[in-house]
């Protein structure tokens, strides 16, 4: 007698549901899977042809937000994913500090950084705020990190994120950067005090940072 591992057996059922399944279910379960979201990339990874999520769309199922990527029309979808999807955009400075907990309030705007000369629909969105930087200091302290909606987006690292906002100072909140500094103090295991140095060695704010680093250590 053969005896399947129980791992085997559920590869087993997953390909006996899979065959039976039409392709707009399939489409339909890893829109559920994946928080309501489901690129064209997905499609083909899946072997279906994007006329099915035409089709969905044409009935009301799912909804394009723009090239290459639809949303379940049950759930809100992503807007921190669907707004830079395909684009190569970096969240920063307070919308970073908000994903990384490190400030009070949720920020009313998108900060962006992009490469110098970038162009993309994110140049006409009223709600974006655009930070240009030099390519070469474009991928410093790049991570990625979840959204508040679960899923994957590029976001700068405290460390990078402190730095912008001192480079900045005079276009920031005053308070809001101490309080940024102060909570990443806070958190001794999290924090990188040799890479946040580093950085602003880098982005030339050294000597601004230890005038912080001298109030609020």
């Amino acid at each position: 007698m053969l005896f399947l591992s129980p791992y085997k057996k559920d590869i087993i059922v997953w390909r006996k549901e899979q065959k039976s399944m039409t392709n707009e279910e399939k489409i339909l379960k890893i829109l559920k899977n994946n928080n309501g979201i489901i690129t064209t990339k997905e499609i083909k990874e899946n072997n279906i042809a994007n006329v099915y999520l035409t089709r969905l769309a044409n009935k009301g199922d799912i909804e394009r937000v723009k090239k290459g990527l639809y949303v379940s029309k049950a759930s809100w979808g992503d807007e921190y994913f669907n707004l830079i999807y395909g684009i190569n955009a970096i969240y920063s400075y307070e919308t970073a500090l908000y994903f990384l907990g490190l400030c009070e309030s949720i920020p009313m705007s998108y900060n962006l950084t992009v490469p110098r000369g970038h162009k993309s629909s994110l140049n006409y969105n009223s709600k974006v705020i655009l930070h240009f930087i030099k390519r070469e200091y474009f991928e410093i302290g790049k991570i990625h990190i979840k959204s508040p909606q679960g899923q994957m987006i590029t976001c700068y690292n405290a460390e990078r994120t402190i730095c912008d906002l001192l480079k900045d100072k005079k276009n920031q909140d005053i308070e809001t950067l101490k309080y940024a500094i102060r909570e990443y103090l806070k958190n001794k295991k999290a924090r990188n005090l040799p890479k946040l140095m580093e950085y602003a060695k880098i982005f030339n704010v050294y000597e601004t940072l230890n005038n912080y680093l001298e109030v609020l250590m």
